[in-house]
């Protein structure tokens, strides 16, 4: 017998044994399709939003703990410190948890509310670097404005309740000649010189209406003039020409350039004062606690608006 002519029901055979594994393998890749559609439609999603509860509960306790410092006075600048470095170190390790969030696939919502998440988290602990620095500006304003009126209410202000005192009624000594006029006013300057140094050897600090630049050209202004044109009006006049007779300093500068600059001490310290007035501590620590940016502010209402609908959809 011809063995060719078996060749068809072989074949047949062949083809009806495959069906089974055909339909097996089809039925395979449905099941991983729709295990893979669970995942990333259901599961993942759930996950997520797992994740995100966790971290508002923990900010919910941290605000909890960490409460609103209580300042001693208003000048309680270790109890900012202290407290702005509790702030950063929760939103460091807040911020690395927001990073290794994976948002699900697909879903640009979960993506915007990580966005707005890590913005969020950046902008409370960007905001403790500034408050640093201007802390430390306004301490140094502090120590400026000491060495002009030391007895003042000002000065008082900034120190503990525990140490102050009451003003002196004992009127400050007044030079009679330029010689010890110009001794006293270069001795201040130069005991006011380091603090100024640190205050405007730095990048602008924000401290609003245009302060930071307003006394850094005012401090440049004096300072050089008292450089240049000291020498020049004792030089005319004489150590010892009587203070009370010497010409205002917008007379003098009819003749002597930059002599009115010196008159502008007066307008720094006014500036001065109004820097400490308005750095209290607790006002700085806040203005890092609470950033105003626009941008943040927009973006808190989209994350709360996303959180809202996750609550909703996932029964947190």
């Amino acid at each position: 017998m011809n063995n060719t002519e078996f060749t068809p029901v072989i074949t047949d055979a062949k083809k009806s044994n495959k069906k089974p594994l055909v339909i097996l393998v089809v039925a395979i890749i449905l099941g991983l399709g729709g295990v893979g559609y669970w995942y990333v439609m259901m599961y993942q999603p759930a996950q997520y939003a797992k994740a995100i509860f966790t971290l508002e509960a923990e900010m919910q306790s941290y605000g909890a703990q960490s409460g609103q410092p209580q300042f001693r006075w208003r000048y309680d600048y270790e109890t900012a410190l202290n407290a702005l470095d509790k702030h950063e170190t929760f939103f460091v390790q807040f911020n690395k948890k927001i990073e290794a969030l994976n948002p699900p696939l697909f879903d640009r919502e979960m993506e915007e509310l990580k966005e707005n998440l890590l913005l969020f988290g950046k902008e409370s602990s960007g905001g403790v670097n500034n408050s640093r620095r201007a802390i430390a500006f306004v301490k140094d304003a502090i120590g400026i404005y000491k060495i002009y009126y030391p007895e003042s209410s000002t000065i008082q202000a900034t120190l503990p309740p525990d140490i102050r005192r009451p003003p002196s009624i004992i009127p400050r000594t007044q030079p009679s000649d330029l010689a010890t006029l110009f001794e006293q006013w270069k001795s201040m300057l130069e005991a006011a010189k380091p603090y100024a140094d640190r205050m405007f050897n730095q990048e602008p600090i924000n401290l609003g209406d245009n302060y930071f630049s307003d006394l850094k050209y005012l401090w440049e202004e004096i300072y050089n003039a008292t450089k240049t044109v000291l020498p020049v009006i004792e030089s005319r006049f004489g150590p010892s020409f009587p203070v009370q007779s010497l010409p205002s300093p917008t007379e003098l500068e009819k003749t002597i350039p930059g002599a009115a600059s010196l008159d502008k001490i007066d307008d720094f310290l006014q500036k001065l004062e109004s820097v400490i007035i308005r750095g209290s501590a607790e006002g700085i620590f806040q203005s890092a606690v609470y950033p105003q940016s626009p941008n943040l502010q927009s973006r808190s209402q989209s994350m709360n608006e996303s959180m809202k609908k996750l609550k909703e959809k996932y029964g947190k």
